[in-house]
């Protein structure tokens, strides 16, 4: 009979064998799981995007057949698996410690599902068939509408934990190419929505007649559709939309009359026209409007109290925000100029940063929101007084993504201007990286 010190001994060390044997099959079954996941997305990362301009867009939706229809779909799922995979290759060289991040984790995890049913997805060959890709991308696109926060939750808590030019490269990333993806699924769902329309029409079905089972249109027909992008986008018409619906939000945030938000001048080019993705567009100014009039009425809301004691008022209670319009051949150019006393200096370097500490406080309140697609309709659920340290940096990654950019010049003591620069005639290759040595100029 063994001593009970020395049995006790064996006991333990046939134990801890036996957790070492089940560690090892466990780790190497993870190992094998992980080299199987990355050959599969190998294939995928060694292939470039194929990038498209909004003018070949415009063109390829303009006598829209069945069979251009059937194309689109069947580029859309050959590209969207190829650009998730870039973005997951991404996340795999992430300092360990902001991989293990749940809210970055969370959003890997996203990825990868829509990755690897992307690839899974069968050749489109009919209409029905597209219906129901068309389906599966939108089952997608309210998935993934939890991205920015999760992203600007994980980015907050990595702050600190990893350098802020990394991090920041790596968010900038992420947008602009899930702006591209959305921008290829938005625009073949808008296609085949508006296919199908003018098909229910050319058959003289009624709304409520279902033609599900239809798999081939009739010999000839064709549409005139673009799907979202606009050839002949008005900017003063989406100016004058933005300032009318920040305008409202704000008077409601700070409790003020009616009419009495400051007002916005348009001047220059006022007929100038672009080709856009209006949503686009319309989120830049957007938010660039809202950073004016917030800061404008704060900056003088002393007047609100004068106003009060002396009755109404007899003119403007702000300084008015100036929109100028300048169109050349090839770009068109906006400057909002504003009389809000600037930015402040300590917080002006980092305007364009998601991750330096005064940004990262910021980004927590996504932890108050669930989903969002940085799209202006948004803006009503959102209280505009309430910062994310989102939008001026996101406005710059629409910008640049289509060419353009945005910028910002402060003037201490009196204001700001800013200014978007876009391409007018949509020829400029949408802007993403691809190979991450490219995203980090190695």
């Amino acid at each position: 009979m063994l001593p009970r010190q020395t049995a006790h001994t064996l006991i333990s060390c046939q134990l801890l064998s036996q957790v070492r044997r089940y560690v090892t099959v466990r780790s190497g079954r993870n190992l094998q799981q992980k080299f199987y996941e990355n050959r599969i997305l190998d294939r995928y990362t060694a292939q470039e995007p194929k990038k498209v301009t909004l003018r070949q867009l415009v063109l390829f939706g303009r006598q829209l057949t069945e069979d251009k229809l059937i194309a689109s779909a069947n580029y859309v799922r050959g590209e969207l698996p190829v650009r998730l995979a870039h973005r997951i290759s991404d996340f795999q060289y992430l300092p360990y410690i902001a991989g293990t991040n749940p809210h970055l984790k969370t959003v890997y995890d996203l990825y990868w599902r829509a990755f690897d049913e992307f690839r899974k997805l069968p050749v489109v060959k009919t209409l029905q068939d597209n219906r129901r890709f068309c389906d599966a991308v939108r089952r997608n696109l309210l998935e993934h509408s939890q991205v920015i926060p999760q992203l600007g939750m994980g980015v907050s808590e990595c702050a600190g934990l990893v350098a802020p030019d990394e991090i920041d490269r790596f968010m900038s990333q992420m947008l602009v190419s899930r702006i591209s993806r959305r921008t290829l699924a938005e625009q073949h769902i808008a296609l085949s929505q508006q296919f199908d329309e003018d098909l229910r029409s050319h058959l003289g079905l009624s709304v409520d007649e279902s033609f599900d089972q239809l798999n081939q249109a009739p010999a000839g027909f064709a549409t005139q559709r673009i799907g979202i992008v606009r050839a002949d986008c008005s900017a003063i018409q989406i100016i004058n939309d933005s300032a009318l619906r920040v305008a409202e939000l704000l008077e409601e945030a700070h409790n003020l009359p009616p009419g009495a938000a400051p007002q916005v001048l348009v001047e220059g080019h006022t007929d100038a026209m672009f080709m856009c993705i209006p949503e686009h567009f319309s989120y830049i100014m957007h938010e660039l409007l809202k950073n004016s009039m917030d800061h404008v009425i704060r900056r003088f809301s002393e007047r609100l109290d004068e106003s009060a004691v002396d009755g109404a008022a007899s003119g403007p209670l702000f300084p008015p925000i100036r929109v100028t319009i300048c169109s050349s051949h090839a770009d068109i150019m906006i400057r909002v100029s504003d009389q809000s006393g600037g930015i402040d200096p300590d917080v002006l370097p980092y305007i364009w940063s998601f991750t330096q500490p005064v940004k990262a406080k910021r980004l927590h309140n996504f932890h108050a929101i669930q989903r969002m697609e940085a799209k202006p309709a948004e803006a009503s659920s959102l209280s505009p007084l309430v910062s994310f340290g989102f939008g001026l940096p996101m406005s710059r990654v629409y910008a640049k993504y289509w060419g353009g950019n945005v910028n910002v010049h402060s003037l201490p003591g009196y204001g700001v201007d800013a200014y978007v620069q876009l391409p007018r005639l949509g020829n400029v290759v949408e802007n993403i990286g691809a190979r991450r040595a490219q995203a980090h100029g190695d």
